[in-house]
């Protein structure tokens, strides 16, 4: 009974293994390293399986009749081919060695020696055959010569050949962890060095338990009882098989899909429970049958129907179990995901979200070579990459026009794809530093048929095709970039529209500041003012300074521009016409100084409209100069209205400029309207503007017997109703003065 527990324990496990090594085929049948893996898990699974036949033939009375197991004998060295599977899956892990690739049908020559081998085991097994076809050819001279001939050295091959391939297994065992070895010292990409340090321990261990069973005792011509031999095999067996299922499973190793990973935790969750019912349950059905003479039936079928209960529960919280300790792995494409879902799509700096991207990459895919690029709009390109022929700057330089019309309408692009796209015409020299990195998958980022950059991936370290799973994942990652991407472009665009609105509301209150608070009170005149600000702040200025002895400096003036450097040119303004007021200078001395003023504090684009007035109460006169303002409206107390146009150019144009002044008198009811040009360019739903004709024969269509107050009053409500429902486009201010 133990030996038929041992022998159905050496089954599963070698069931177990033979089904690791079908699961890695199927993942990826064309894959050398999925070939390799997968001949050298079926042959050390066979091996146990051949332990276990052999444990069943003898407890059956097989070993008193030889002829039951010389055909098993003859097979036993079968499941030493894995050996030579191993050497060869060193040779093409991570990446095919470059000697297997010179060398012809390499997998076939390591294999040779181990079917040369076998063929001995079944010749050694085949004495009756051997002995017939020796009689035959003896019968003739040259068969007879050649048997003569052949005699010694087929004695010594047939006496040797056990010790013999017991060394050459210790070769290339040696050999095949040396391979592993240093492509783990060569190896840059995280997962695929812990996949090989993983394996590399497993296969060692493997390996260490084998050469203690097996070639080294029979170097030395000694043996282990058949029980313990077969057990170090088996132990073996499992290392080997337990450290590649555990890369599989924890680290992906040769890239399973989440499903194969899966099946391997269920295996293993079936093949425990399988355990114990063979190690507990049938031994207690064999004590109570034996020992105590209790009927087992009822107690088995007690236990198959407990077990039918319990059977999914537990499979269910053991898969549970093994999936919290075996698939937490970072580099998991479903934590990548989440982990990728919380933190890119929050990431509103380029540069940051760039670098994400890279590591988020670098954990998920092996490639050789990555490059992303983010060029939303007219911004600066963002470029990250590395791996072999990435030139970062020159892919920078690359048109995103050209690549936009490249990767139109397509969500990837794979290499063969990428290759006919530029293949004509001039593409393949604009193209050329992205195409030197080697791209073998090409996604463009975009966001509502919008063009943000691109992902590029080289073949992967392995040199094994993208599986299903990590293209999903470099899909997801570009959507949800090209998401993130969008929202960094609108919060930037948010933030620049904040701080506009933070500068205005600043040049507002400069505005304000540098806006008479109050008008003086002026004896003979009646004054008013009226101003309208836009909602973008302009440079639209006016003052009245007392001047003392019945004189007043009447000011208005308009800053081209917006904003915070309008408003603080008006303010330099208003300062040097408050500092030049009490000099006595005439107004046209002020205006050059102005002039000069602004020239030198200003670059060239920036200039400024002034019209600058001295009037007088005692003589009722007007001198005045104006630089490039709007003419003012003279409104007589009788006769026709008429402009004030006399003038220069505007402040800061040309500095050694010289400004003219001339005068006007003023009669009792005469009226002076001032203003700027947001009344004249003020615009109605249609496009139309207000004009310079439209306000000067309103203004002169007005009763002569208005207050100042009221002249501004019925201007302003007359352009209100010519702007209805129309945006304001600029300030609008109105000065009018009245001679009492």
């Amino acid at each position: 009974m133990h030996g038929f527990t041992v022998a159905t324990l050496y089954l599963i496990v070698g069931g177990l293994v033979i089904l690791l090594g079908i699961v890695i085929l199927r993942e990826a049948p064309r894959e050398k390293a999925n070939r390799a893996t997968a001949l050298m898990l079926s042959f050390g699974g066979l091996g146990s399986v051949l332990g276990a036949i052999g444990f069943i033939l003898e407890g059956a009375g097989g070993a008193g009749r030889p002829g039951n197991t010389d055909l098993l004998r003859s097979f036993n060295y079968l499941w030493e081919l894995f050996f030579p599977s191993l050497l060869y899956f060193a040779c093409v892990f991570p990446s095919e060695n470059r000697l297997i690739r010179r060398v012809p049908f390499a997998a076939l020559w390591i294999l040779a020696p181990h079917a040369f081998h076998l063929a001995i085991g079944v010749v050694q097994t085949q004495a009756a055959l051997t002995g017939r076809l020796t009689a035959w050819l003896a019968k003739n001279t040259i068969g007879a010569t050649v048997l003569h001939i052949a005699r010694v050295p087929t004695e010594l091959t047939l006496g040797v050949h056990v010790i013999l391939f017991s060394a050459v297994n210790l070769l290339y065992i040696v050999a095949a962890l040396t391979l592993l070895w240093l492509s783990y010292r060569r190896a840059t990409h995280a997962r695929i060095r812990i996949q090989l340090r993983t394996i590399f321990i497993g296969l060692a261990s493997c390996a260490g338990l084998y050469a203690i069973a097996v070639p080294i005792p029979t170097l030395f011509n000694q043996t282990w009882p058949p029980l313990t031999r077969s057990t170090l095999v088996v132990a073996a067996l499992v290392l080997g098989s337990a450290g590649i299922a555990y890369s599989m499973v924890r680290y992906r190793f040769l890239d399973a899909k989440l499903i194969a990973r899966k099946s391997i935790l269920y295996a293993l969750t079936s093949a425990f429970l399988v355990s114990v019912y063979l190690t507990i349950i049938r031994q207690l059905d064999v004590y109570l049958e034996t020992i105590a003479g209790f009927d087992v039936t009822v107690f088995e079928t007690a236990i198959l129907l407990i077990a039918l209960v319990l059977f999914q529960p537990m499979v269910s919280w053991l898969e549970e179990a093994l999936e919290h300790v075996f698939l937490r792995e970072q580099s998991d494409h479903r934590n990548l995901l989440r982990h990728m879902s919380g933190e890119v799509l929050t990431a509103l700096d380029p540069n940051a979200l760039a670098d994400m991207v890279l590591e988020t990459l670098r954990e998920g895919v092996p490639a050789r070579t990555t490059v992303i690029l983010m060029a939303p709009g007219a911004r600066e390109p963002v470029v990250r990459g590395f791996g072999g022929g990435v030139d970062l700057d020159a892919i920078a330089s690359i048109p995103r026009a050209r690549i936009d019309q490249l990767t139109q309408g397509a969500a990837i692009l794979r290499r063969e794809e990428l290759r006919d796209l530029v293949s004509d015409g001039d593409s393949g020299v604009v193209m050329k530093a992205l195409l030197d990195t080697g791209p073998y998958l090409l996604l463009p980022l975009r966001h509502a048929g919008q063009f943000l950059g691109l992902l590029s991936l080289g073949r992967k370290i392995t040199e094994t095709r993208y599986t299903a799973e990590e293209v999903s994942l470099i899909q997801t990652l570009a959507n949800q970039t090209s998401v993130a991407l969008k929202n960094a472009v609108l919060y930037e665009e948010n933030l620049a529209k904040s701080l506009l609105e933070e500068e205005l509301a600043v040049a507002r209150r400069i505005q304000q500041q540098f806006l008479p608070a109050r008008l003086p009170e002026m004896a003979r005149f009646g004054i008013a003012a009226i101003n309208l600000p836009n909602k973008q702040v302009g440079g639209d200025y006016y003052d009245i300074v007392d001047l003392g002895s019945g004189n007043y400096l009447v000011t208005i003036a308009d800053v081209a521009g917006k904003g915070v450097p309008a408003a603080l040119l008006a303010s330099m303004v208003q300062a040097s016409v408050r500092t030049q007021a009490q000099d006595g200078k005439p107004v046209c001395e002020m205006m050059d100084r102005l002039n000069r003023l602004v020239y030198d504090a200003t670059p060239d684009d920036r200039f400024a409209t002034c019209f600058l007035a001295r009037v007088s109460t005692a003589g009722l006169s007007l001198s005045f100069s104006n630089a490039g303002h709007n003419y003012p409206i003279l409104l007589p107390a009788t006769g026709a209205g008429r402009l004030l146009d006399f003038g220069g150019i505007p402040l800061g144009i040309r500095p050694e400029f010289a400004y003219g002044e001339t005068s006007t008198p003023l009669g009792p009811g005469d009226a002076l309207i001032l203003y700027t040009d947001g009344i004249t360019d003020a615009r109605n739903r249609l496009m139309q503007d207000y004009g310079e004709e439209r306000l000067f024969q309103f203004a002169v269509d007005l009763p002569r017997h208005l207050t100042a107050r009221q002249l501004l009053d019925a201007i302003s409500v007359d352009l209100s109703s010519f702007t209805e429902g129309a945006e304001q486009a600029d300030d609008i201010t109105l000065v009018a003065l009245k001679v009492l």
